[in-house]
């Protein structure tokens, strides 16, 4: 077999990347970004089932050339810009094509190359949105999301169920926990840094962390081979009964959890909560609000994210030791 994974390296495609090649499966990593050591490096042996396409996601005719030349038969869509309030305001247009047109683009391909057996939609959390008065929340909750990125993940599950109804063909959408783990770096798509990379740059340079609050956000953070893991399976897993799936361990983390994690895996690293005005890492102090359901990956496949949060911070520093926090 052969697949198509856009945006195959960036930080969470670079894993579902790894698994892939590593199953001897042939994989066409299409992106805008030529690989970096530290894919190569991550990849090790498993480079060598990989071919490296240059291209622009809202390119459907490159998309297309790519697709046909290679004779893709499976086709996991995971591009997208995932914007900070900064470059949303500065170029929402060009998110809206990359995340919604590009999106289109791959549906084309799966409703006019019959040789694609599914397509693997990589949605997001941020579909939800906030401010949900429940205890869980699952696939069927309503979306209230209010930023582009949010709004367009949520959108695309859409036209993804209306081309699966309209023509017949087969595709799921994942939407993955908030990530924390290797690999998290500047790509044309993602110039941000999760909460966790950020405090780990101040810890980096030498200095201690000081935040306003040990308590919120409260987040499912959830590692990053686990989520890669769980776009594996909707890959291989044939006759779905969802086209929609949450990958996430189900347990909110506060600030302060995190940060002893980090502790206890780099000897030196100081942490303590101070007034706001001293803080050098500001935090909202949320309490903690719905917990994202894992029911439905467990029910339908059998499985839950099976690292450990010391186990994936292990991994996770030791990554960020080595290469810096990018």
């Amino acid at each position: 077999m052969t697949t198509l994974l856009t945006g195959g390296n960036g930080w969470v495609p670079s894993f579902v990347l790894r698994r892939l090649a590593r199953r001897g499966e042939r994989v066409i990593s299409f992106d805008l970004m030529p690989p970096d050591r530290a894919l190569r490096e991550h990849l090790g042996d498993a480079i060598e089932q990989v071919v490296f396409e240059e291209g622009d996601v809202t390119d459907a005719g490159r998309l297309r050339e790519v697709a046909e030349q290679h004779s893709v038969d499976k086709l996991i869509h995971a591009a997208a810009i995932t914007p900070r309030l900064e470059r949303e305001m500065a170029e929402p247009a060009r998110i809206i094509d990359v995340n919604f047109m590009s999106t289109v683009h791959c549906l084309e391909l799966a409703r006019t190359m019959p040789e694609i057996a599914r397509m693997v939609y990589v949605s997001s959390g941020a579909a939800w949105g906030s401010g949900h008065e429940v205890e869980a929340l699952d696939e069927d909750a309503p979306s209230r999301a209010d930023g582009l990125y949010g709004i367009l993940k949520h959108t695309c599950e859409r036209v993804c169920q209306r081309y699966a109804r309209l023509f017949d063909i087969d595709v799921v959408a994942m939407r993955p926990a908030n990530v924390y783990g290797p690999m998290e770096r500047v790509t044309p798509g993602y110039s941000g840094a999760t909460e966790l990379r950020e405090m780990l740059r101040i810890a980096a340079a030498g200095e201690p962390i000081l935040v306003n609050s040990l308590a919120g956000p409260y987040l499912d953070w959830t590692y990053v081979e686990d989520i890669a893991e769980g776009i594996e399976l909707a890959w291989a897993t044939p006759q779905l009964p969802h086209d929609v799936y949450t990958i996430t361990g189900g347990q909110l983390y506060p600030i302060g959890d995190m940060l002893a994690a980090f502790q206890r895996h780099w000897p030196g690293l100081e942490y303590r909560e101070v007034a706001e005005d001293d803080a050098n890492y500001s935090v909202s102090g949320d309490p903690p609000g719905p917990v994202p359901s894992n029911a439905r990956m467990a029910q339908d496949f059998g499985w839950t994210p099976p690292t450990a949060l010391d186990d994936g911070v292990a991994e996770y520093i030791a990554w960020i030791r080595e290469y810096g926090p990018q």
